[in-house]
This record gives C-alpha cells, structure tokens and sequence, in this order.
C-alpha cells in the first residue's frame, strides 16, 4: 500500500494530547491509567449515540460474577436483531464499559444490533487466563439468552480491538457456538517472545500513539512468564491450522502508522491461505485507537463505519 502520508488530523489530536495530558503523572499507575483512559475515550470518542436502553447484569461463571453492560437499538432495521458480543482493548489492564461506551452506543445506533459488553477481569490482578475465561463464558451466556435478550440468536457476533482483539479472536477459535462474523479491529494478534513484526519496530518509537514500550509492558501484566506468550490462547496467530479452518468469516481492521499492523495483516494473511472468508482493511494516514478517537479523527469515523457495515450486512 502506497503511504498517503499522516494525516494532519493525527497531528493535530496528538499535540491536543500533550496540552490535555500535560498534568497527568509522569510514572502513572495502574489506576491512573485506567482513569486517563477512560477520560481519552470521551474527550476525543464519537458522539454519544441514543439507544433505546442500556443496563447492567450480572451472569454466573465458575470463576463468580461478570458484569456485562447491554445496549438495545432504538429500531430494527432487521427483526429480531444481531447481538453483537465487544471484548474491549487497553492491553488487558485498561478499559472497560465506561470508557467504551461511546463507542458500544455508536455500533449499537448506527448498526441496529444489540451490543453486549464484557467487563472481563483485567490484569495485573487477574493475569492469564482469567480474561479470556471470561470472554468465554460471556459468550456461551449470549448465545443460551440470545432470544430473551430480543435477538437473533443465528446472527451471533464477536468484535474486539487491540488486547480485545486477541480476546475475540481466541473466543471465536475455541467457541462452543455457531459465531456468524468476527470483527477485528487493529488488533494484537501475538505475544510470543519471538515476535517480530517491522511495523512494531517502525512505528513504535512513540510519534504515533502507541508504543512498543507499551505493547510490551501489558504482556508483563497480563503473563504470569513470557513463555506463555507461545500459547494459542495468548496468541491466536499462533492457533493450530485445524482450528483456524473452523473460524468464522472475518473482518480485520488495521491502521497504517499503528505498530500493531502487520500482525493484523498477517493474521488475515493465514485465514485467508486456510480457505476462510476475510476481509482485510488498513485505513490510511492514521493510528492505534482511531476508533476510540473518532470525535477528532474523519479517519476513525471511516474506520467505525466500516466495522457498522459489518454488523449490518
């Protein structure tokens, strides 16, 4: 893909970080970062989108109870709707339903689904796998309830991005239930200790967003050991090619000056060569996170159209 360049919005949204950040800690900690990054979510989300309701509830699981935040659409295009299942990102530490909201009610509003939001246990105090042991039970939970919840339980999604996107996509490989699309959205696809990707090395010096002091920091807290990084549950891109012909068609988002693309890529590459449907997109000139930023990036809004497309078609 020939480079457009960076777009001038990114500019702009990173110099706007560093007046609006210019208090925050120098050496936050855990909970720091969670608040910042709930704060970045909606100072610089996409609008705050009507629904036609929103609630809490609890689900048993063998390891106690999961939150799971649900957004119901206004109206149904489509009758009974899909139930969309998001797993959100911030490198298995940060984020959770108040900093995704305006990004859940975005995809709830505009693609006429319901959208189920799963507040998994987050690392450090609940490293691997209680995360993806979560995932998992949220989705069986959908799947069983899918017609109490107003949906259609043959039109069962999974989205995620970054960390979420690791999450969905190790959900959708060891899923018990028929999953109709995955959706994922520049998302980490290994955590193996010999992991190299050129764009990590490229792009994560700290101009673009993201970091690979980042990247690698919430592998630290979310792996009890590096080894464990090798494990297909840590690392989808490293699944079994049995499992993976298994997998349902997908969608995979990657941004173009985000360290995580080419894992993105490569990720599309495989189901591609396995003989499952994928479509793989690299939006242009912008960065790690646009989605979540799509109050200030056009490029984000790009970004979440096409995943709404998704969930639509």
């Amino acid at each position: 893909m020939a480079s457009s360049g960076l777009d001038p919005e990114v500019t702009a949204l990173m110099a706007r970080m560093g007046v609006d950040l210019a208090s925050a800690p120098i050496d936050p900690t855990v909970e720091q970062r969670r608040e910042l990054m709930t704060w970045m979510c909606h100072a610089y989300g996409p609008p705050m989108a009507r629904v036609k309701a929103a609630q809490d509830r609890w689900i048993s699981t063998p390891a106690g109870p999961l939150r799971l935040r649900i957004y119901w659409p206004r109206r149904f295009s489509l009758r009974p709707p899909a139930i969309v299942l998001n797993i959100h990102g911030g490198g298995w530490v940060l984020g959770g339903p108040e900093s995704y909201e305006r990004v859940c009610r975005a995809y709830c509003a505009r693609g006429d689904v319901i959208v189920v939001d799963v507040d998994y246990r987050r690392a450090p105090e609940h490293r691997f796998p209680a995360a993806i042991d979560d995932c998992e039970a949220a989705l069986a939970w959908v799947a069983a309830n899918a017609r109490t919840l107003g949906g259609d339980p043959k039109r069962l999604m999974v989205t995620g991005d970054s960390a979420g996107g690791a999450l969905a996509a190790v959900t959708c490989q060891t899923a018990k239930v028929p999953v109709h699309r995955l959706v994922l959205l520049y998302p980490v696809m290994t955590a193996a200790p010999d992991a190299r990707f050129a764009s990590r090395t490229e792009l994560g010096d700290g101009r673009y967003f993201l970091r690979e002091f980042d990247i690698r920091r919430a592998e630290d807290e979310y792996l009890e050991q590096a080894s464990q990084g090798a494990d297909p549950r840590v690392s989808p891109l490293l699944a079994p090619g049995g499992t993976l012909r298994g997998h349902p068609p997908t969608l995979v988002v990657t941004a173009e000056f985000d360290p995580l693309r080419d894992e993105g890529r490569a990720y599309a590459d495989r189901l591609k060569g396995l003989g499952v449907p994928v479509e793989y997109v690299c939006l242009p000139g912008t960065i790690h996170a646009c989605v979540l930023f799509a109050g200030a990036l056009k490029r984000g809004q790009t970004g979440l159209n096409r995943i709404v497309r998704a969930f639509r078609s």
